[in-house]
Protein backbone atom coordinates (compact mmCIF):
# COMPACT_ATOMS: atom_id res chain seq x y z
CA UNK A 1 0.00 0.00 0.00
CA UNK A 2 1.54 3.25 -1.12
CA UNK A 3 0.76 5.76 1.64
CA UNK A 4 2.39 9.02 2.63
CA UNK A 5 2.75 9.79 6.33
CA UNK A 6 2.04 13.35 7.50
CA UNK A 7 2.28 15.04 10.88
CA UNK A 8 -1.37 14.30 11.45
CA UNK A 9 -2.70 11.08 10.02
CA UNK A 10 -1.92 9.89 6.51
CA UNK A 11 -3.36 9.97 3.01
CA UNK A 12 -3.16 7.50 0.18
CA UNK A 13 -1.19 8.60 -2.88
CA UNK A 14 -3.20 9.07 -6.04
CA UNK A 15 -2.94 6.19 -8.46
CA UNK A 16 -1.50 7.18 -11.87
CA UNK A 17 -3.99 7.33 -14.68
CA UNK A 18 -3.89 4.25 -16.89
CA UNK A 19 -2.45 4.95 -20.34
CA UNK A 20 -3.34 2.90 -23.38
CA UNK A 21 -0.12 0.99 -24.22
CA UNK A 22 -0.29 1.87 -27.89
CA UNK A 23 -0.16 5.64 -27.35
CA UNK A 24 3.50 5.80 -26.19
CA UNK A 25 4.44 3.79 -29.28
CA UNK A 26 2.61 6.23 -31.56
CA UNK A 27 4.02 9.27 -29.74
CA UNK A 28 7.58 7.97 -29.97
CA UNK A 29 7.18 7.42 -33.72
CA UNK A 30 5.98 10.99 -34.22
CA UNK A 31 8.58 12.59 -31.94
CA UNK A 32 11.46 10.85 -33.70
CA UNK A 33 10.08 11.83 -37.10
CA UNK A 34 9.62 15.47 -36.09
CA UNK A 35 13.35 15.78 -35.41
CA UNK A 36 14.12 15.21 -39.09
CA UNK A 37 14.33 18.14 -41.45
CA UNK A 38 12.73 16.12 -44.24
CA UNK A 39 9.53 15.80 -42.19
CA UNK A 40 9.21 19.55 -41.77
CA UNK A 41 9.96 20.10 -45.47
CA UNK A 42 7.30 17.59 -46.50
CA UNK A 43 4.72 19.18 -44.22
CA UNK A 44 5.58 22.56 -45.72
CA UNK A 45 4.83 21.18 -49.19
CA UNK A 46 1.51 19.80 -47.90
CA UNK A 47 0.67 23.20 -46.45
CA UNK A 48 1.45 24.79 -49.82
CA UNK A 49 -0.94 22.42 -51.60
CA UNK A 50 -3.62 23.24 -49.04
CA UNK A 51 -3.01 26.97 -49.47
CA UNK A 52 -3.28 26.83 -53.27
CA UNK A 53 -6.57 24.92 -53.13
CA UNK A 54 -7.84 27.22 -50.39
CA UNK A 55 -7.25 30.23 -52.64
CA UNK A 56 -8.97 28.35 -55.47
CA UNK A 57 -12.08 27.61 -53.36
CA UNK A 58 -12.30 31.16 -52.03
CA UNK A 59 -11.82 32.57 -55.54
CA UNK A 60 -14.62 30.39 -56.86
CA UNK A 61 -17.13 31.53 -54.27
CA UNK A 62 -16.12 35.19 -54.39
CA UNK A 63 -16.61 35.15 -58.17
CA UNK A 64 -19.99 33.45 -57.81
CA UNK A 65 -21.07 35.97 -55.20
CA UNK A 66 -20.11 38.76 -57.55
CA UNK A 67 -22.00 37.29 -60.49
CA UNK A 68 -24.96 36.05 -58.41
CA UNK A 69 -27.08 39.01 -59.44
CA UNK A 70 -25.96 38.78 -63.07
CA UNK A 71 -27.39 36.66 -65.84
CA UNK A 72 -27.16 32.87 -65.65
CA UNK A 73 -24.85 32.86 -68.65
CA UNK A 74 -22.30 34.87 -66.71
CA UNK A 75 -22.46 32.40 -63.82
CA UNK A 76 -22.00 29.48 -66.18
CA UNK A 77 -19.02 31.23 -67.66
CA UNK A 78 -17.60 31.60 -64.18
CA UNK A 79 -17.99 27.85 -63.59
CA UNK A 80 -16.08 27.08 -66.77
CA UNK A 81 -13.30 29.45 -65.74
CA UNK A 82 -12.76 28.76 -62.02
CA UNK A 83 -14.71 25.50 -61.66
CA UNK A 84 -16.86 24.30 -58.77
CA UNK A 85 -16.13 23.33 -55.18
CA UNK A 86 -16.60 19.66 -56.12
CA UNK A 87 -13.69 19.94 -58.53
CA UNK A 88 -11.45 21.78 -56.06
CA UNK A 89 -12.02 19.18 -53.34
CA UNK A 90 -11.39 16.31 -55.76
CA UNK A 91 -8.19 17.96 -56.96
CA UNK A 92 -7.03 18.54 -53.39
CA UNK A 93 -7.48 14.91 -52.34
CA UNK A 94 -5.71 13.65 -55.47
CA UNK A 95 -2.72 16.00 -55.25
CA UNK A 96 -2.35 15.79 -51.48
CA UNK A 97 -2.32 12.00 -51.71
CA UNK A 98 1.13 12.17 -53.31
CA UNK A 99 2.54 14.87 -51.03
CA UNK A 100 1.33 13.02 -47.95
CA UNK A 101 3.06 9.90 -49.26
CA UNK A 102 6.33 11.85 -49.24
CA UNK A 103 5.85 12.73 -45.57
CA UNK A 104 4.92 9.17 -44.65
CA UNK A 105 8.03 7.94 -46.42
CA UNK A 106 9.96 9.76 -43.67
CA UNK A 107 7.62 9.23 -40.72
CA UNK A 108 6.49 5.63 -41.16
CA UNK A 109 9.40 4.09 -43.05
CA UNK A 110 11.15 3.09 -39.85
CA UNK A 111 8.02 2.20 -37.89
CA UNK A 112 8.72 -1.54 -38.02
CA UNK A 113 11.98 -1.66 -39.95
CA UNK A 114 14.03 0.11 -37.27
CA UNK A 115 12.54 -2.08 -34.55
CA UNK A 116 13.74 -5.09 -36.49
CA UNK A 117 17.19 -3.63 -37.09
CA UNK A 118 17.89 -2.81 -33.44
CA UNK A 119 16.10 -5.87 -32.04
CA UNK A 120 13.44 -3.90 -30.20
CA UNK A 121 10.75 -6.58 -30.45
CA UNK A 122 12.16 -8.43 -27.45
CA UNK A 123 12.00 -5.22 -25.42
CA UNK A 124 8.45 -4.41 -26.53
CA UNK A 125 6.98 -7.83 -25.82
CA UNK A 126 8.91 -8.38 -22.60
CA UNK A 127 6.30 -6.12 -20.99
CA UNK A 128 2.54 -6.79 -20.93
CA UNK A 129 1.99 -5.58 -24.48
CA UNK A 130 -0.15 -7.48 -26.94
CA UNK A 131 0.54 -7.75 -30.64
CA UNK A 132 -2.67 -5.87 -31.39
CA UNK A 133 -1.65 -2.95 -29.15
CA UNK A 134 1.76 -2.76 -30.81
CA UNK A 135 0.25 -2.81 -34.31
CA UNK A 136 -2.42 -0.23 -33.45
CA UNK A 137 0.20 2.01 -31.87
CA UNK A 138 2.30 2.00 -35.05
CA UNK A 139 -0.76 2.52 -37.25
CA UNK A 140 -1.95 5.38 -35.06
CA UNK A 141 1.41 7.12 -35.21
CA UNK A 142 1.53 6.85 -38.99
CA UNK A 143 -2.18 7.59 -39.43
CA UNK A 144 -2.00 10.92 -37.62
CA UNK A 145 0.01 12.28 -40.56
CA UNK A 146 -2.66 11.83 -43.28
CA UNK A 147 -5.32 12.86 -40.80
CA UNK A 148 -3.47 16.17 -40.35
CA UNK A 149 -2.53 16.70 -44.00
CA UNK A 150 -5.41 15.10 -45.92
CA UNK A 151 -8.60 14.58 -43.90
CA UNK A 152 -8.45 17.64 -41.65
CA UNK A 153 -7.64 20.16 -44.40
CA UNK A 154 -10.34 18.64 -46.64
CA UNK A 155 -12.85 19.30 -43.88
CA UNK A 156 -11.54 22.87 -43.50
CA UNK A 157 -11.89 23.51 -47.24
CA UNK A 158 -15.46 22.22 -47.19
CA UNK A 159 -16.32 24.23 -44.08
CA UNK A 160 -14.90 27.41 -45.59
CA UNK A 161 -16.81 26.79 -48.82
CA UNK A 162 -20.09 26.19 -47.00
CA UNK A 163 -19.54 29.24 -44.84
CA UNK A 164 -18.79 31.82 -47.53
CA UNK A 165 -20.92 30.39 -50.35
CA UNK A 166 -23.81 32.53 -51.60
CA UNK A 167 -27.22 31.45 -50.27
CA UNK A 168 -28.20 29.94 -53.61
CA UNK A 169 -25.26 27.48 -53.46
CA UNK A 170 -25.03 26.81 -49.73
CA UNK A 171 -27.68 24.10 -49.73
CA UNK A 172 -25.87 22.26 -52.53
CA UNK A 173 -22.57 22.33 -50.64
CA UNK A 174 -23.82 20.85 -47.37
CA UNK A 175 -24.02 17.32 -48.76
CA UNK A 176 -20.40 17.49 -49.96
CA UNK A 177 -19.06 16.87 -46.44
CA UNK A 178 -19.73 13.12 -46.48
CA UNK A 179 -18.18 12.23 -49.87
CA UNK A 180 -15.26 14.64 -49.39
CA UNK A 181 -14.35 13.26 -45.97
CA UNK A 182 -15.02 9.67 -47.06
CA UNK A 183 -12.63 9.93 -50.01
CA UNK A 184 -9.97 11.67 -47.91
CA UNK A 185 -10.31 9.05 -45.17
CA UNK A 186 -10.01 6.27 -47.73
CA UNK A 187 -6.81 7.81 -49.07
CA UNK A 188 -5.46 8.17 -45.53
CA UNK A 189 -6.19 4.51 -44.79
CA UNK A 190 -4.41 3.34 -47.96
CA UNK A 191 -1.33 5.47 -47.25
CA UNK A 192 -1.14 4.42 -43.60
CA UNK A 193 -1.54 0.71 -44.25
CA UNK A 194 0.84 0.53 -47.20
CA UNK A 195 3.59 2.61 -45.58
CA UNK A 196 3.57 0.65 -42.33
CA UNK A 197 3.17 -2.63 -44.22
CA UNK A 198 6.20 -1.91 -46.39
CA UNK A 199 8.16 -0.95 -43.28
CA UNK A 200 7.31 -4.39 -41.89
CA UNK A 201 9.00 -5.98 -44.89
CA UNK A 202 12.19 -3.89 -44.73
CA UNK A 203 14.97 -3.43 -42.24
CA UNK A 204 16.26 0.12 -42.81
CA UNK A 205 14.16 3.26 -42.74
CA UNK A 206 15.98 5.04 -45.60
CA UNK A 207 15.66 2.05 -47.91
CA UNK A 208 11.98 1.59 -47.11
CA UNK A 209 11.24 5.28 -47.63
CA UNK A 210 13.02 5.40 -50.99
CA UNK A 211 11.32 2.21 -52.19
CA UNK A 212 7.92 3.49 -51.06
CA UNK A 213 8.11 6.78 -52.95
CA UNK A 214 9.79 5.29 -56.02
CA UNK A 215 7.36 2.40 -56.13
CA UNK A 216 4.34 4.67 -55.86
CA UNK A 217 5.58 6.99 -58.60
CA UNK A 218 6.73 4.22 -60.95
CA UNK A 219 3.58 2.18 -60.41
CA UNK A 220 1.41 5.22 -61.11
CA UNK A 221 3.35 6.08 -64.26
CA UNK A 222 3.48 2.55 -65.69
CA UNK A 223 -0.15 1.69 -64.99
CA UNK A 224 -1.27 5.10 -66.29
CA UNK A 225 0.56 4.50 -69.56
CA UNK A 226 -0.77 0.97 -69.97
CA UNK A 227 -4.32 2.03 -69.14
CA UNK A 228 -4.21 4.78 -71.77
CA UNK A 229 -2.60 2.44 -74.33
CA UNK A 230 -5.49 0.02 -74.57
CA UNK A 231 -5.02 -2.03 -71.38
CA UNK A 232 -7.54 -0.44 -68.98
CA UNK A 233 -7.37 -3.26 -66.43
CA UNK A 234 -3.86 -2.14 -65.44
CA UNK A 235 -5.31 1.16 -64.22
CA UNK A 236 -6.82 -0.62 -61.23
CA UNK A 237 -3.35 -1.57 -59.98
CA UNK A 238 -2.46 2.05 -59.19
CA UNK A 239 -3.74 3.26 -55.80
CA UNK A 240 -3.46 6.88 -56.93
CA UNK A 241 -5.59 6.30 -60.05
CA UNK A 242 -8.06 4.23 -58.04
CA UNK A 243 -8.43 7.01 -55.47
CA UNK A 244 -8.85 9.61 -58.21
CA UNK A 245 -11.63 7.50 -59.75
CA UNK A 246 -13.46 7.04 -56.44
CA UNK A 247 -13.11 10.74 -55.56
CA UNK A 248 -14.53 11.90 -58.88
CA UNK A 249 -17.36 9.38 -58.52
CA UNK A 250 -18.29 10.38 -54.98
CA UNK A 251 -18.04 14.12 -55.60
CA UNK A 252 -19.71 13.89 -59.02
CA UNK A 253 -17.10 16.05 -60.70
CA UNK A 254 -18.15 17.35 -64.09
CA UNK A 255 -16.10 18.79 -66.93
CA UNK A 256 -12.64 20.13 -66.18
CA UNK A 257 -12.38 23.89 -65.76
CA UNK A 258 -9.58 26.21 -66.82
CA UNK A 259 -8.34 26.49 -63.23
CA UNK A 260 -8.10 22.70 -62.90
CA UNK A 261 -5.75 22.60 -65.88
CA UNK A 262 -3.42 24.96 -64.03
CA UNK A 263 -3.50 22.75 -60.90
CA UNK A 264 -2.86 19.25 -62.30
CA UNK A 265 -4.90 16.84 -60.22
CA UNK A 266 -7.40 15.16 -62.54
CA UNK A 267 -5.83 13.02 -65.26
CA UNK A 268 -8.00 10.24 -66.78
CA UNK A 269 -9.73 7.84 -64.40
CA UNK A 270 -10.85 4.20 -64.47
CA UNK A 271 -14.22 3.34 -65.95
CA UNK A 272 -15.52 1.34 -62.97
CA UNK A 273 -15.45 3.16 -59.58
CA UNK A 274 -16.47 0.00 -57.72
CA UNK A 275 -13.45 -1.80 -59.14
CA UNK A 276 -11.25 1.09 -58.05
CA UNK A 277 -12.76 0.97 -54.55
CA UNK A 278 -12.01 -2.74 -54.35
CA UNK A 279 -8.48 -2.01 -55.53
CA UNK A 280 -7.96 0.51 -52.71
CA UNK A 281 -9.33 -1.95 -50.17
CA UNK A 282 -6.97 -4.61 -51.54
CA UNK A 283 -3.95 -2.29 -51.09
CA UNK A 284 -5.06 -1.51 -47.54
CA UNK A 285 -5.54 -5.19 -46.77
CA UNK A 286 -2.13 -6.06 -48.22
CA UNK A 287 -0.43 -3.50 -45.98
CA UNK A 288 -2.23 -4.70 -42.87
CA UNK A 289 -1.50 -8.31 -43.81
CA UNK A 290 2.22 -7.59 -44.14
CA UNK A 291 2.21 -5.91 -40.73
CA UNK A 292 0.38 -8.82 -39.07
CA UNK A 293 2.70 -11.36 -40.70
CA UNK A 294 5.84 -9.57 -39.54
CA UNK A 295 4.64 -9.18 -35.94
CA UNK A 296 3.57 -12.83 -35.79
CA UNK A 297 6.93 -13.98 -37.13
CA UNK A 298 8.99 -11.83 -34.80
CA UNK A 299 7.00 -12.89 -31.75
CA UNK A 300 7.43 -16.55 -32.59
CA UNK A 301 11.13 -16.07 -33.23
CA UNK A 302 11.52 -14.29 -29.88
Amino acid sequence: MRDEVHAVGYRRLDEPRPVWPGWPIARTLLVLAWRRRATKLGLLVCFGVFGVHGVWVVGQLVAKRYFESKANSALLGTDKLVGQVHEALASYVSVQFFTTALVLAVVAAGAIAEDRRVGAFELYFARPLSRMQYALGKLLGAGIVPLATLVGPAFILWLAAAGIAPPSLRGELWWLAVPALASATLGAAVLTATSVGLSALGQRARTVGAVYVAGLVILAGVTEGLAESGYPSFGYLSPERDLRTVVDWLLQVGNQSVAAKIIPGRPPTNSDPIGSLLGLLAWTGAGLGALAWRIQREVRRG
